[in-house]
């Protein structure tokens, strides 16, 4: 259940970084704010990323906000394959570094894929979405997995350190998405959204291995 505390914190946060002085007291009171802090109060850890990033998208549809986080998290990610191809030359006199800069940069290759099924599944509309929404989760948890995986190959503290900020955008932005997709549930009962969830796996399935043989 979302305290009054954290809701507070929402909306402190969302007041952060109003633009001018004169607007800072007003904004919270708006319907986008409210509609912001709607989606990003089932964060669980730093909710940061996801108010600044849904107060400047200009629509207080719930299902819009949520589908612009996404997609906010996957022109994060492009951008840290971008900073992980930019530091790479000048770590190419240490073979150790290179290869784990390559494995990072692969790692978040397969999860910018991952997003190519993600968008698949959420559709264009809220009833795709509640369909596919075993499936969102499970995708998004892989995009996140990926970004855990390229900092667990780094041993060197320097380089660790380097990559950490350089993807930290994407890596905190795709745990802000799953977070909010994981809360679906107390999101739609927040704007009365009355559509049921699907909570069974819709995502393309191999053929059974007796489909291998005669």
């Amino acid at each position: 259940m979302t305290t009054p505390i954290k809701l507070a914190f929402l909306f402190l946060t969302l007041t952060a970084t109003a633009a001018p002085a004169a607007k800072r007291r007003n904004y919270l009171f708006t319907p986008h704010a409210k509609a912001v802090a709607g989606i990003c109060t089932v964060v669980l850890t730093n909710t940061s990323p996801c108010c600044k990033t849904l107060k400047h998208v200009p629509t207080d549809d719930p299902i819009e906000l949520i589908r612009a986080l996404a997609f906010a998290t996957e022109s994060s990610v492009k951008r840290s394959v971008t900073f992980l191809t930019e530091i790479k030359p000048k770590h190419k006199s240490n073979a150790t570094a290179a290869a784990v800069i390559n494995s990072c940069k692969k790692n978040l290759k397969y999860a910018l894929e991952d997003f190519t099924e993600f968008w698949k599944a959420t559709g264009k509309d809220v009833k795709t979405m509640a369909h596919n929404y075993f499936t969102c989760k499970k995708t998004l948890m892989s995009i996140m997995g990926y970004h855990w995986t390229c900092l667990d190959d780094i041993d060197d503290k320097n380089l660790l350190k380097e990559v950490e900020t350089g993807i930290s955008v994407g890596k905190n932005l795709s745990s802000n998405t799953f977070d909010v997709f994981n809360g679906l549930k107390t999101i739609f009962k927040t704007f009365g959204i009355k559509v049921k969830l699907n909570e069974e796996d819709t995502s393309p399935q191999p053929p059974p291995l007796s489909n291998y043989y005669y």
